[in-house]
């Protein structure tokens, strides 16, 4: 009996400790990267900001704290079919109806962003960096900027050039100051950002992991069947990789495995949306089937891998003979 409640207990209380350490982290990342717009507009955009946050934290909650309780189950084994359910079930609510939960929490403002100011990207009586340039500003108002003096580098004639007034615009792409018909523009990366930027390693990791966030989004606007059959797949193929921390003797070796795999998951079903179902949607007249391919081949792939497991992995490694 004690079986039967101790592995859901675990996975919850792993879950709730990831979940707050996630959104913990996320909410000091954007608090730095809007700090320079001042304390009360800083306030006001975390404030914004936090449904969407939860809701962005809780795919990596959900998928780590599963595979923390596949780790503790290779380690130390349970009966064998809760050790199938549990997991399973589990991640599946937490994802499915937690993600459910929160939107209706957040409702339309989940996806709100307050829009940014100049503030957030020059910061007034310093020296900024924009690409190879510096630029001193002594004052912003709104999207006016005055006066700037801009060192430009690889010029002898021209070390300092000075504007008395510039104006800043805001787009998705870039941010333009412009200034007596010189334009500079740079990518919209916060004044504060870098304190913040991700390892180069780890960056392609969270870009995958931001998509697979936009992925849950894109199916839940669509129908809630969408959204349960997304849910069910990853849990499935999440689950599934980890019958690569029983794989061999040497656990250090079957984790690393066992991490590769599930970064190649999420690599995978980025793969299928950006390159596969685009490229067939081009030969297809109905793209509209395909949008559900990615989800299938991870329930494909999935279900190759429980059946693996299931048939030739030894459920408990450490004791055979």
């Amino acid at each position: 009996m004690k079986d039967l409640f101790r592995l859901p207990i675990l996975l919850v209380f792993i879950f709730a400790l990831l979940f707050i350490l996630l959104f913990a982290l996320n909410l000091l990342a954007l608090w730095g990267s809007v700090y320079s717009e001042g304390r009360e507009a800083a306030l006001r955009v975390v404030g914004a900001s936090i449904p969407r946050l939860l809701i962005q934290v809780l795919p990596a909650a959900v998928l780590l704290s599963m595979t923390f309780l596949l780790i503790r189950i290779a380690l130390k084994p349970e009966r064998r079919l809760l050790s199938l359910v549990v997991p399973l079930a589990g991640a599946f609510v937490l994802l499915a109806f937690g993600y459910q939960i929160l939107a209706g929490l957040g409702g339309a403002g989940a996806w709100e962003a307050i829009e940014p100011t100049a503030r957030r990207y020059l910061v007034p009586g310093m020296f900024n960096a924009a690409e190879s340039k510096v630029i001193y500003i002594e004052d912003i108002d709104d999207d006016t900027v005055s006066p700037v003096v801009l060192a430009e580098s690889g010029n002898a004639d021209r070390k300092l050039l000075y504007f008395p007034q510039g104006r800043f615009s805001i787009q998705e792409e870039a941010v333009s100051l412009s200034m007596a018909g010189y334009v500079l523009e740079t990518d919209p990366d916060p004044v504060f950002s870098r304190m913040f930027a991700e390892d180069p390693v780890l960056k392609g990791l969270f870009n995958d992991v931001n998509f697979l966030n936009e992925e849950l989004r894109r199916v839940f606007s669509s129908s809630l069947p969408a959204l349960y059959f997304t849910v069910l797949c990853v849990v499935l193929a999440f689950y599934a990789s980890g019958f690569l921390l029983r794989l061999t003797r040497w656990h250090l070796l079957n984790l690393a495995l066992t991490l590769l795999a599930l970064r190649g998951l999420l690599a995978l079903l980025r793969f299928m949306r950006e390159d596969v179902v685009f490229e067939l949607g081009k030969i297809l007249d109905n793209p509209q089937t395909l949008q559900l391919l990615p989800e299938a081949a991870l329930l494909v792939l999935g279900g190759l891998l429980l059946l693996l497991d299931l048939l030739f992995v030894p459920f408990r490694r450490g004791e055979e003979g």
